[in-house]
């Protein structure tokens, strides 16, 4: 019998009744819904009690309930967006409150609206393991729904629930895991999570340092009426380790004597366990003060931060109650503390978490928080911090300290708790992953979001791993081995007012006499010195372009031109560092100097295989990429061009044009090209006939560019992306249907652009390529291109032929570009007669039934039998209107005909 609420008319053709389990099956896909984790979806039916679903009437609500799967999770709208669901172990209000309602598709289906938004339940895709989502229309064609009950395997059930395998809290010998269980013998396979610590038989080896928790999971199976049904339990197991650890896993206080110096790379061990960090990018060991003086982290003013290795890792996977804390100093003049990320410390298990979204720790200085997530921000991510939410203090030194008790975490900032709560998310179950030991991301000042931003202008001092929690009472004093934090505050305070930077004054003095010979015409390596004068301090050598000149001092002289390079010494010792710039020109290489303005020349009359030789004076080597082609084209006059192709051909220039690139000031681009008239992706961003670029894709790496676009028929140059563009431009599309040419010039700050030979526009230009594109380590843009854009997500240039690519190092006159040196006036007349000729494709009419004979003012061809395709098209590539195909008016001039595949050249008088 339909159950339904005193008082209450029920509207809805469906009606579940109380206390039965149903599969709810998406109409039309027949998936049922389920669950991977706790993320909803619709997915194959599996016979799993995760999709078996109870439909629990809300009181006083016609045909609304909350629906809990037999697992006891409740299918909730996520609080902090209006389209996610997910599992909850308890309904939440309105946003698990669904409303059962009619379709009149079927009176067995039906939809589940949300009282929170009023929108419904449906799936994107109807593929296995597709997620839900609540933000649907009513006529959405994934929303509908129809129910039956569930078989549900009770013996399984209640086997499960009776397994149990103790107290295995503190586990130093085997266990015994059961083959079967229960009454009729249910059949149980093990697995773990740590076969080498606890394997799947029960045999236990314990760690040698750390405690580890082993996720044993038990799967129980049953075959009812021939189907077969699986539950799992899982058992949090800790197995001890051999060694007791101290209460202290890890504590970096910067002292000088645990400071070592290798190749320039700077690392600090750990006082407690050994662990060893290393200091990376902008970040330096600072001194304050005078007397006394505090070594601290100075995460500087860049990508600064302090990698703590992997072997900390491994304490992390251990812990269950544990603290994390350190002193810290925000400058004053830092503006960006509220941006996300600023992570004062991360554990995490990825260096990219948005993407790979399997679970860390961090403390943040924004928020004045703790998280701790098993997957990412918004699915699994548990946090306790300052309300309302509030950037830590700056201007001063302070203390920010997480412990965790049990299931309760607590914030506390200079000793004293400032947020507390429910933590139910630990380290030791948390985050560890299958085949891991631990973290192995483990940073001060560095967020696992590789968007985020890094911890600026903040200085650090004393980080501290304990696994116990720790109090208020143990922060200000009471616990042996933690200084008291507010007399240890006013101390670095006190040292950060006596002298904010200290400097020995060994290393100024190094530093004032370290000197190097004349570096403004360098053709010879360089004697650079690893040591000062005094032995004790190091010296290190980078340089902006190792490929100019190396760590040590090798030289390697470049092609085409002379090249800037600057040497930085790092001079340390006891963790402290200066440093030192020296400037240097590189001396180009003998022999390679252009003699001429022209540099480039890709006319594609050389090509091997998918090689090209530039007919130049360097003879310069592009490659063919992606099935882009030459193809040869004319009989009167032959031409070999690139064809691009119908999909994402393109030529690659090579890295050498690029070492030109970087040295341009004034200069001229330009080439021919062809656009099919059947190509009709002209107006998507892309479509570039050139692109000199540093990055593959400038999207994620805003590095410059120079460009040209057949889209909008534009020349532009910009430092990062299109944010800092200046461009020169017609604005329609380029023609199609014949061939056109394409020319920038750059004259001073003007820039013009040619087409087909003529000054279409002029404009100011005062970004030039030896200004835009050099970035440091690079000898030009790497990434040089006809035919593909440096922007990933734009499209290729598509069925379009290109010929004579050029490259100047001078701006043409307009004289040159229409007459004396690119001939485009007459280059474009030959090259649409070639094109109309097509050797490769068609015959000759001479050999077909067909003749064709000029008149004056018309064509005339006989034999026509009325099913031909006849076309005609004069030198210029544009096509004749035909009205009668034997007899076609034309003026007088040079026309080609084709008939079918056979073609013809016709003099009209």
């Amino acid at each position: 019998m339909a159950w339904s609420s005193a008082m209450l008319l029920q509207a809805a053709n469906v009606i579940p009744q109380a206390g039965v389990y149903y599969n709810i099956v998406q109409s039309g896909s027949n998936l049922m819904l389920g669950a991977v984790n706790t993320q909803p979806c619709v997915q194959t039916p599996a016979n799993s009690l995760s999709q078996a679903f109870q439909f629990i009437p809300v009181p006083g609500k016609a045909d609304t309930y909350t629906i809990q799967s037999y697992l006891g999770l409740s299918l909730n709208k996520i609080e902090s967006n209006s389209y996610s669901v997910i599992y909850l172990v308890a309904p939440d209000a309105l946003n698990a409150e669904w409303v059962i309602t009619n379709d009149a598709s079927s009176a067995t289906s039906f939809r589940l609206l949300l009282n929170a938004n009023t929108k419904y339940l449906a799936s994107d895709g109807v593929t296995t393991n597709s997620n839900l989502y609540c933000d649907k229309s009513v006529d959405n064609v994934n929303g509908l729904f129809s129910i039956k009950p569930a078989t549900i395997p009770t013996d399984l059930v209640a086997a499960l629930n009776g397994l149990t395998l103790g107290d295995v809290s503190a586990v130093t010998a085997d266990i015994t895991l059961v083959s079967t269980t229960g009454t009729p013998a249910i059949p149980v396979t093990w697995t773990s999570s740590l076969p080498q610590v606890l394997s799947t038989t029960g045999i236990v080896t314990q760690p040698t340092q750390y405690d580890a928790t082993v996720k044993l999971t038990a799967t129980l199976t049953q075959t009812i009426n021939g189907v077969v049904f699986t539950m799992d339990k899982v058992f949090n197991v800790t197995v001890k380790s051999i060694s007791v650890a101290d209460v202290k896993l890890a504590e970096w206080n910067f002292a000088g004597n645990l400071i070592s110096e290798t190749n320039g790379v700077l690392t600090v061990t750990d006082t407690r366990s050994g662990f060893v960090g290393t200091v990376k990018n902008d970040a330096r060991i600072r001194t304050i003060g005078t007397s006394p003086r505090y070594n601290v982290l100075d995460f500087g003013s860049g990508k600064g931060y302090f990698d703590m290795g992997t072997e900390i890792g491994k304490a992390i996977y251990s812990l269950n109650d544990y603290t994390m804390m350190a002193y810290f100093r925000v400058d004053e003049t830092y503006t960006n503390l509220a941006s996300n990320g600023n992570f004062i410390w991360s554990f995490s298990n990825s260096d990219n978490s948005e993407v790979d979204r399997n679970g860390y720790i961090f403390g943040s200085l924004k928020e004045q928080a703790q998280a701790i997530s098993t997957n990412y921000y918004s699915l699994g991510n548990q946090s306790v911090g300052i309300s309302p939410v509030a950037p830590a203090p700056i201007g001063a030194w302070h203390h920010l300290a997480y412990s965790q008790s049990g299931t309760v975490g607590t914030i506390f900032l200079d000793g004293v708790s400032i947020a507390t709560g429910p933590i139910t998310n630990l380290p030791s179950t948390a985050i560890t992953i299958a085949g891991r030991t631990g973290t192995l991301y483990n940073w001060l000042g560095r967020s696992s979001y590789a968007s985020d931003a890094y911890l600026q202008k903040t200085l650090l001092y004393d980080f501290q791993l304990l696994n116990v929690a720790v109090s208020g009472a143990d922060l200000i004093g009471s616990m042996d081995g933690i200084d008291a934090i507010p007399a240890t505050i006013e101390l670095l305070n006190a040292a950060y007012a006596q002298n904010p930077d200290y400097v020995l004054p060994e290393l100024t003095t190094e530093l004032n006499s370290l000197q190097l010979p004349n570096l403004n015409a360098v053709t010879a390596n360089i004697a650079l010195p690893s040591k000062g004068t005094d032995p004790t301090i190091n010296i290190a050598w980078k340089s902006t372009t190792p490929a100019l000149i190396d760590s040590v001092g090798n030289v390697t002289r470049p092609n085409y031109y002379n090249y800037n390079d600057t040497l930085t010494a790092s001079l340390t010792k006891n963790g402290q560092k200066v440093t030192k710039q020296f400037y240097a020109t590189v001396v180009v290489k003998d022999g390679t100097q252009f003699a001429n303005d022209l540099l480039v020349k890709y006319d594609f009359s050389s090509v091997v295989d998918s090689t090209v030789t530039d007919a130049a004076e360097q003879h310069l080597k592009g490659v063919l990429r992606n099935n882009a082609s030459v193809k040869s084209i004319g009989t009167t006059v032959k031409y070999n061009v690139l064809n691009l192709g119908d999909s994402i051909g393109y030529f690659d220039m090579g890295p050498e044009v690029g070492k030109l690139m970087y040295n341009l000031n004034n200069y001229s681009v330009g080439a021919y090209f062809r656009i099919d008239e059947s190509y009709n992706q002209m107006k998507p961003n892309g479509n570039f006939l050139w692109s000199f670029s540093n990055a593959k894709d400038i999207l994620t790496n805003a590095t410059g560019y120079v460009i040209a676009s057949l889209r909008n028929q534009a020349a532009t140059i910009s430092y990062s992306n299109w944010t800092t563009e200046q461009t020169v431009l017609q604005v329609d599309s380029a023609s199609k249907g014949a061939w056109h040419h394409f020319e920038y010039t750059q004259n001073g700050t003007t820039g013009t652009i040619y087409i087909d030979g003529n000054n279409i526009n002029s404009g100011t230009v005062t970004t030039l390529p030896s200004m835009a594109l050099p970035k440091s380590g690079l000898l030009g843009t790497l990434y040089n291109w006809i035919g593909r854009s440096c922007y990933a997500d734009n499209v290729y240039l598509r069925k379009t032929l290109v010929y004579d690519f050029r490259l100047y190092k001078t701006a043409l006159t307009d004289e040159q570009v229409m007459s004396s040196v690119l001939n485009v006036e007459n280059t474009i007349t030959s090259l649409n007669l070639a094109s109309t000729e097509t050797p490769n494709a068609l015959k000759s009419v001479q050999d077909s039934p067909y003749t064709v004979v000029s008149a004056v003012g018309e064509i005339n061809i006989k034999g026509l039998t009325g099913t031909e395709k006849v076309s005609a098209f004069d030198i210029t590539g544009r096509q004749l209107i035909i009205n009668n195909p034997s007899r076609i008016v034309a003026n007088s001039g040079i026309y080609i005909v084709r008939i079918n595949n056979f073609i013809s050249k016709v003099i009209v008088k």
